[in-house]
């Protein structure tokens, strides 16, 4: 469950603004490249123009993850050797151009993982016209209105729990975020954690890790093998937290980028319903001005380390505070637009984290007096 795949693996959660430090015309135009990612080889797309003042500017994106126009912070030229820095994901390209101008050979490095890829030029018809079909390992075993599942034959009893699921909180979801797919949504049903871990790229990821979304993209350890720290029925509420996710890249044209990750895990966590009154309580009964984390730790946790801190618990709470007092519609805009706070709520982020503090200590104090949580 508690894992996504941004653009890459982690990419960006933050916009950040172009610079350039030196000049090339002959960068400008469409570099693209492919990464490894699992058993997938998506796309990274470097968009290269120059401005009315003769500075190279950028982005970057994945066209077979669903994201498209993510600013690279700076392009720094000397000689033939190039780099594209994406300084808020942690993310860079250092390279060398080839004499004929068409390809730049180097590493992209994005956290802690480093992969050698070269970026050919391309034109954008050519780019349009790379549509690469999609490799699935596993058979299809059912397609409905929604999706297309695919699975072990040995897991084939799971298929109608995941479709009443799926199909269910398809409907409700993109309702409430006034939203929809042109194309079904695949499901891959994996039949072991260490299957899994391979093919989303994380074979030392612990086993809480047990589903992931991409563009169009669900991915799941199968429910009758979950490992463990999971059961069968927690899975299903995986599956749930992942059909958010895949939603929200869907409706945003950046995708997941530029999300704060305590709104993507929020909703995710609080709509699956996978905040559970024991985790709440616990939570409550320990609460203190001093021990609530800020949204700022909670996006910047990586992974492990956000989940292992109960990170999706408190993002949950960020999300329940935010769809009580303001309603789910609130929380639409601002998947849509995160920075727009003053517009959306009329305060400031800042504000806003405050009263939600409160929020938690006066659930506390209510707690406390009653002897029980709402």
């Amino acid at each position: 469950m508690k894992l996504s795949l941004p653009i890459l693996s982690v990419l960006v959660t933050l916009f950040c603004i172009s610079h350039t430090y030196a000049q090339d015309s002959n960068l400008s135009g469409n570099w693209m490249g492919k990464v490894k990612m699992g058993e997938d080889y998506p796309r990274l797309v470097f968009t290269i123009t120059m401005d009315s003042n003769n500075n190279l500017q950028g982005t970057v994106g994945s066209p077979d993850k669903g994201i498209k126009g993510i600013p690279v912070s700076s392009i720094i030229t000397k000689s033939d050797s190039v780099i594209f820095d994406i300084s808020a994901a942690m993310a860079k390209f250092k390279g060398i151009l080839s004499e004929d101008k068409k390809s730049i050979s180097g590493v992209w490095q994005e956290g802690h993982s480093r992969q050698s890829i070269i970026l050919k030029s391309i034109t954008e018809i050519e780019l349009l016209n790379d549509d690469r079909k999609k490799t699935i390992s596993y058979k299809l075993q059912h397609s409905n209105k929604y999706y297309n599942f695919y699975l072990e034959d040995k897991d084939v009893s799971v298929l109608n729990d995941l479709m009443l699921t799926l199909d269910s909180n398809y409907v409700v979801l993109t309702d409430i975020m006034k939203t929809d797919f042109s194309d079904k949504i695949d499901v891959i049903i994996y039949p072991d954690i260490e299957k899994f871990h391979k093919a989303i790229y994380l074979e030392d990821a612990p086993d809480w890790v047990v589903g992931a979304a991409g563009k169009n993209e669900l991915k799941m350890v199968s429910p009758l093998n979950p490992g463990t720290v999971h059961d069968y029925e927690s899975l299903i509420k995986a599956i749930v937290h992942e059909l958010s996710h895949t939603v929200f890249i869907n409706m945003r044209p950046q995708g997941q980028v530029g999300l704060p990750k305590w709104l993507n895990e929020g909703f995710a966590f609080y709509y699956a319903k996978q905040l559970s009154k024991e985790s709440k309580d616990q939570i409550l009964n320990n609460v203190t001005i001093e021990n609530i984390p800020s949204w700022s730790y909670l996006n910047k946790a990586e992974t492990v380390e956000f989940g292992e801190n109960q990170g999706y618990e408190y993002s949950a709470l960020i999300v329940e505070f935010i769809i009580n007092k303001y309603g789910y519609e609130s929380i639409r805009k601002l998947i849509l637009n995160p920075t727009d706070f003053s517009n959306i709520f009329g305060l400031t982020a800042s504000e806003l984290e405050t009263n939600w503090r409160n929020y938690l200590i006066e659930k506390k104090e209510t707690a406390i007096n009653t002897g029980s949580h709402e």
